[in-house]
């Protein structure tokens, strides 16, 4: 394939590395990466508790056992080179039962069966030995499990492109593609300012929920608001997030969610907890799947009033070789406005992690809860990071907004597009019983630290605090089934990936290899 141009949409990790890897194959070729925020790694790869995840639990010899083996094979000398902080303090899964414990014996064998080396289980006493304040029946130890700074990586590998003379073009939204015979025409527009994406720090962890409400028992002054008040803090919470990859339709069905969500959760504590919230932002709102405002009566006569208030972001065009997109959270819109199929769909869960200064010896390395494979976001850890400090998370719950940090904030069109996703609801379905055996700690920060002090009691409660939130871009099927593995799509000169597997920043040099391998030698020799 002769190139000359090539553009990478997507400055993550995965599109950071891929863009050093054509560098690498193609040193004449002039590669352009864009991205519509304002730095490389601004959503999913700077967001992580930097764990360098080996992929236990993965099928022996599936493609994501492969790539995230390869991963760190090319990820610990790249490391190494460049000074990137990079420490190997071991993991530790807990098991707190005997169906855990048999979990933990299969993820034994497949560990084995992954040349994962120095993998073995740990009785009470050994557990103890490695982490001494661990608890629980029985552990499974991988010795070589890493920490590491993802965002240094990610910039790292931007600096590679910039001195092979490559170039970033942030803060320049990708709206589309016209894919011809030989070429990509690519277009674009200056990103709107990005909204704020920190976190707030609510002062304690004592029962501050994801929605802004408080547990029964930690109630304060602010929960005795009167409706009018409410209301106008809605009015606060909910903005008119850019509006990215949607295509032109705006005039879809309305989505009652509130109906729907209520059907499905209405009986468990933690929606009756949100359920005003949910009912008001419903009511003030006709069409959740476009994200627009119902108009004020005076302004029902000028439905494009919003739309010329708005600053001018003229659209333009550029043409390239080769298109690859590597959009994460935008990629289903992305693909499908290029004229892809919409299969998988991306479902944003926002992961949060929490903080506490703690001397060494309350946890050395890696403790984890064991994955359950019919409950695939409850999966715990607390992390001894790279600065030394301890880490806690993820506390995972469906976002809000795609690419909405900010606790109070809603992107209506991002939850109307969950909600109105039937593969999003077989999802919820099949994981139903064991969601709301966790659907307290999910939006509930007291109740997510007690979970953690199951198998870590050492943890003081009084001393965590916010910390980072991510967005993680997880892909779904249409009969609700998880897409956690590399899956990408060609249609001439465009190249779109589709989704990414669970172990995605570990496995991001490996990845960007597969990808390179499979574009410009085909299929066929991309697993070799």
């Amino acid at each position: 394939m002769s190139i000359s141009r090539v553009a990478v949409v997507g400055a993550g990790i995965v599109g950071v590395a891929l863009a050093r890897e054509i560098t690498s194959r193609f040193p004449d070729a002039e590669v352009t990466v864009f991205d519509k925020a304002e730095r490389v790694a601004a959503h999913q790869s700077g967001h992580t508790s930097g764990v360098v995840d080996p992929a236990l639990a993965a099928q022996p010899g599936s493609p994501e056992a492969k790539l995230a083996h390869r991963g760190v094979e090319l990820l610990v000398p790249f490391v190494s080179e460049r000074g990137i902080p990079y420490r190997e303090c071991g993991q530790l899964l807990v098991a707190q039962n005997t169906d855990e414990a048999d979990r933990l014996e299969e993820i034994l064998a497949r560990a084995e069966a992954n040349s994962i080396p120095g993998v073995r289980l740990l009785d009470r006493k050994e557990m103890r030995e490695i982490e001494p304040n661990a608890r629980g029946v029985l552990a499974l130890y991988a010795p070589h499990t890493a920490v590491t700074d993802f965002t240094a990586l990610t910039e790292a590998l931007a600096s590679d492109v910039s001195a092979a003379g490559g170039t970033f073009r942030l803060s320049t939204e990708v709206t589309g593609f016209d894919v011809m015979s030989n070429e990509v025409r690519l277009r674009m527009r200056a990103a709107a300012p990005e909204s704020h994406d920190g976190v707030e720090d609510d002062g304690d962890a004592g029962g501050d929920d994801a929605a802004g409400s408080s547990d029964s028992e930690g109630r304060d002054e602010s929960s005795s608001r009167d409706e009018s008040s409410e209301r106008s803090d809605i009015d606060d919470q909910v903005h008119e997030a850019p509006r990215t990859y949607r295509g032109d339709n705006t005039t879809g069905p309305v989505i009652d969610f509130r109906d729907e969500l209520r059907s499905r959760f209405g009986s468990q504590d933690w929606f009756k907890q949100v359920e005003d919230t949910i009912g008001n932002i419903s009511d003030r709102f006709t069409n959740p799947a476009s994200g627009r405002e119902r108009p004020a009566p005076h302004e029902r006569d000028r439905p494009a009033a919003r739309e010329r208030d708005r600053p001018d972001r003229a659209e333009g065009t550029e043409v390239f070789d080769l298109v690859i997109v590597c959009a994460g959270l935008q990629a289903d819109r992305l693909a499908v406005a290029s004229g892809f199929d919409d299969d998988p769909r991306i479902v944003p869960f926002t992961s949060d992690y929490y903080a506490v200064d703690a001397p060494a010896e309350v946890v050395r390395g890696i403790i984890s809860t064991v994955p359950d494979p019919s409950s695939p976001f409850s999966e715990r850890s607390v992390v001894r990071g790279i600065n030394d400090g301890l880490v806690l998370g993820p506390n995972t719950i469906v976002s809000l907004g795609r690419e909405r940090y900010d606790k109070h904030g809603f992107d209506l069109g991002d939850m109307g597009s969950t909600v109105g996703f039937k593969g999003f609801w077989k999802f919820a379905a099949q994981t139903a019983k064991t969601a709301a055996r966790g659907a307290k700690s999910a939006v509930s920060t007291s109740a997510f630290v007690e979970e953690i002090r199951k198998f870590v009691p050492a943890i003081d409660a009084s001393a965590v605090r916010a910390d980072s939130r991510g967005i993680r871009a997880q892909a779904i099927d249409a009969e609700g089934t998880l897409v956690d593995e590399l899956r990408v799509t060609t249609r001439g000169r465009l190249t779109m990936v589709r989704s990414l597997p669970k172990s995605g920043a570990t496995s991001a040099l490996a990845t960007a290899e597969r990808i390179a391998n499979q574009v410009f030698d085909g299929p066929a020799d991309a697993d070799d």
